[in-house]
């Protein structure tokens, strides 16, 4: 389950603090693992029972990447990473496991192995309408920002009438602002 929304929390938070790098993503990555104890009985129960069932049966797929993807939601990006590996050694070609794990790499301060990922995808599935927006986020969060344009700009141009592209739009605005805002200075 590929989850486009994370990405777009991340920018509005780093384009709006007009930051060049990913601290925010790392800063908001060690802060929720911090906080695990604050996390909801009903998920650490959940993660717990996941954690035995991967004890007892290491190769449970289903499971690895239940937890992955709970990790995932919790903002515990580096936890997430090495099972989202595990998962993908038995199912390489499944692209979304792969846009997530190429966020949790990003998000656990390994930036060019995230980016790295998503050209990864995208080499097997050209317009892939997620893979695109992330790679624009990507490199925006990064500071890159007119690296950030050209898959935000594919992603229109290939679907225009996605609901992700709407997304795209905004971001692409949100760059122009941040742009005229920086020459402006």
């Amino acid at each position: 389950m590929t989850r486009p929304w994370m990405p777009t929390l991340a920018i509005l938070g780093a384009v709006a603090a007009l930051t060049a790098s990913s601290w925010l993503v790392r800063e908001w990555s060690l802060r929720s693992e911090t906080a695990s104890a604050a996390i909801p009985a009903e998920q650490r129960q959940r993660v717990e029972q996941l954690q035995r069932e991967l004890e007892r049966n290491p190769e449970n797929a289903q499971a690895l990447l239940e937890l992955a993807n709970l990790y995932y939601d919790l903002s515990r990006f580096a936890d997430a990473v090495p099972l989202y590996r595990r998962y993908l050694e038995r199912d390489p070609g499944n692209a979304e496991v792969r846009i997530d794990y190429a966020y949790s790499l990003f998000a656990s301060g390994q930036e060019d192995a995230g980016i790295a990922e998503l050209y990864r995808v995208l080499e097997r599935f050209l317009d892939h309408p997620i893979a695109l927006y992330n790679l624009g986020i990507l490199y925006a969060q990064r500071g890159e920002l007119e690296r950030a344009r050209q898959p935000l700009s594919e992603l229109i141009r290939l679907h225009p009438s996605l609901p992700i592209a709407q997304r795209a739009r905004q971001a692409l605005q949100m760059l122009d602002s941040l742009s005229r805002s920086t020459t402006a200075q």
